[in-house]
């Protein structure tokens, strides 16, 4: 069985879910930042070539200790994008990391290896365009494509051009007015599994 979202902790929480218009021009990632796995180098470099205009970027998560000094040198080469590409350490509050999410119109997922990646889940659920390397359920939470895109793994200049073609309005984002996010919940997860075990 896939990995479910806790509809029930939106409700407990007061979320209100925003629409694709009150959504902000916002990228996302998150994850143990610097972690060889997580290939966070990928996405900096990506970025170095993107011009973000008024879009932000946060990198929400840990970071490793031997990461800093690329993040050091990646603003002391790019000093225009310090305002833009924000850190923003590890969020342990479900709310305020959800409230990312829910600001954001695109999640980047640059990782070598997952073996799902319940971020993504949790970008889908927000109706966030996923831009991901194919790594965990990406490949079927994206759905032949239809919430987002997969990028090639170590190729920044893909990535690059991808996110460009997002913040110059050439790559339609808003990709999910008729989804239905209780095809994530836990609940209907195991109402369809006990559907199928009864099929068999």
């Amino acid at each position: 069985m896939p990995n479910g979202f806790d509809e029930a902790e939106i409700g407990r929480l007061q979320i209100e879910e925003r629409k694709y218009g009150d959504k902000e021009n916002v990228m996302i990632t998150v994850g143990r930042l610097g972690v060889k796995d997580k290939n966070t180098e990928m996405l900096l470099n990506a970025l170095a070539q993107v011009n973000l205009k008024d879009w932000k970027v946060y990198l929400i998560g840990p970071i490793e200790p031997t990461f800093i000094p690329f993040i050091d040198d990646f603003f002391k080469k790019n000093p225009e994008k310090r305002e833009r590409v924000i850190f923003t350490d590890s969020i342990s509050d479900k709310q305020e990391l959800w409230d990312y999410y829910n600001r954001a119109k695109v999640f980047v997922l640059t990782s070598r290896a997952e073996s799902y990646a319940l971020v993504l889940n949790e970008a889908k659920r927000f109706r966030d365009y996923i831009v991901s390397t194919d790594v965990g359920a990406a490949h079927d939470l994206l759905e032949s494509r239809k919430y987002g895109v997969l990028v090639d793994q170590e190729n920044p200049a893909v990535l690059a051009c991808v996110c460009q073609d997002i913040i110059d309005g050439k790559r339609r984002v808003d990709v999910y007015p008729d989804f239905d996010p209780s095809v994530l919940a836990w609940d209907g997860l195991i109402r369809n599994a006990r559907i199928c075990e009864k099929l068999r």
